[in-house]
């Protein structure tokens, strides 16, 4: 809200009287204010102004410092919003990580299980083998070899006997070597998981704190906005009270002035009539003082199309211009100023950006409208970015426009109302 300081030196435009002025036709004419109440009612008056005017002074520069604190209370808010979305946004991705791994674990898990599986089966079969020569007894054994017609023959058949208790037990102990290995890699993908779930609390803890801070920022800009609405109110009322005083003042002036001028006119008919030996009768001209009165999913293409055929509803009014485009397109009707719509549903990085999002900053020191509400945007794709600035639509490079507007708090993009658009 704008209000224009008045100066108390300010008269009336349309006769160009001073308090000044007025004054000096008193003294000219010799007269006292005691005899003309309009002299010191124009004082009074005056007094009263130069009060009011103080007040209003002392009320405009409260509301200057509330609108600071306003500003600052929400650049400290959106930054607090920001660090609470990238957290949310570690935490997911850490818990995609977490995931992947319980994923590997349980692979693991099932190859330890197939390793045991053939470690079982390959035992049966050695303990098949084992039970089958108990049966048949040493004598099989001993066949073997005495049924060897050369001495090579009986050493083949002795290698031959070895190799196969050999090599039962080479497959047996490799096959338990490997579940060995899976177990072993087993623990590190668990412990790796526990230390990513470790990571993801700690995470969580210091977005609690966060969001506690965001609540209490919260709360600290709703008091401010509640003292500068009362502020403003307060400019306001003070502000009419100057002008109406100001208006009394130059009425009053006016008058004073006008008594002046038929005090002196009296004056110089009286002494005019004196000079030529004249006498006043009591039907004399009446010398009174005159007066005088001063007076959820949508279509990006009817988004986009929107964006161009939509006007704009004036200056100052980005989200309107926002709102009415998303209501044009069939969307839905979205209210809220800029400020609003960041806090409500701009979580993005604008490195997340997809076309159809919003973009938006809850204060920009470019006015002090923009200062208090911030500015919003429509990134149509392809690099783009559609707003209503100052009254005039404009279509402005993405990175141009997050330059712009990051001064303060930097710029978010999130989907308006939670609907994507495709």
């Amino acid at each position: 809200m704008s209000q224009k300081h008045v100066p108390i030196t300010d008269v009336c435009p349309s006769r160009g009287v001073t308090r000044r002025e007025a004054l000096r036709f008193f003294i000219g004419a010799g007269l006292c204010a005691t005899f003309y109440p309009a002299v010191a009612n124009a004082t009074t008056t005056q007094e009263q102004l130069d009060a009011a005017q103080l007040d209003y002074d002392e009320a405009k520069a409260e509301l200057d410092l509330i609108s600071d604190q306003v500003v600052e209370a929400q650049s400290a808010l959106g930054q607090t919003q920001i660090q609470v979305s990238d957290l949310s946004i570690q935490i997911d991705t850490k818990q995609g990580e977490i995931d992947d791994k319980q994923a590997e674990i349980d692979t693991k898990q099932g190859e330890i299980d197939d390793k045991q599986a053939e470690i079982e089966r390959k035992q049966g079969i050695l303990a098949e083998r084992m039970s089958a020569a108990y049966k048949a007894g040493a004598s099989s054994t001993i066949d073997l070899l005495f049924s060897s017609a050369t001495i090579e023959e009986l050493t083949s058949n002795i290698y031959y006997l070895d190799k196969v208790s050999e090599s039962d037990r080479e497959m047996i102990d490799d096959v338990k070597r490997l579940k060995s290995e899976l177990e072993q890699q087993k623990v590190e993908l668990e412990q790796q998981k526990a230390a990513l779930e470790t990571e993801k609390a700690a995470l969580e803890v210091q977005r609690g704190e966060l969001q506690e801070l965001q609540v209490q920022q919260q709360a600290q800009l709703e008091e401010v906005r509640a003292r500068q609405a009362e502020s403003e109110a307060l400019v306001s009322s003070l502000s009419e009270e100057v002008q109406e005083l100001m208006a009394k003042r130059d009425a009053e002036l006016l008058a004073a002035q006008q008594a002046a001028e038929e005090a002196r006119r009296q004056q110089e008919l009286l002494q005019q009539q004196q000079q030529s030996g004249g006498t006043t009768t009591g039907g004399g001209v009446d010398v009174s003082t005159g007066s005088t009165t001063i007076t959820g999913s949508g279509s990006l293409s009817r988004v986009v199309s929107a964006s161009y055929s939509t006007p704009s509803p004036g200056s100052g009014l980005c989200a309107a211009w926002v709102s009415n485009v998303f209501a044009n397109a069939g969307i839905g009707t979205f209210y809220g100023n800029a400020d609003d719509m960041f806090y409500t549903w701009c979580g993005y990085p604008t490195s997340q950006i997809q076309p159809g999002m919003i973009v938006a900053t809850p204060t920009v020191p470019y006015s002090t409208a923009a200062a208090i509400y911030g500015h919003v945007g429509i990134y149509i794709g392809n690099g783009t970015v559609r707003d209503n600035r100052s009254g005039v639509l404009m279509t402005t490079s993405l990175s141009e426009w997050v330059s712009m507007y990051s001064v303060s708090v930097t710029v978010r993009c999130g989907w308006l109302g939670g609907v994507a658009l495709s």
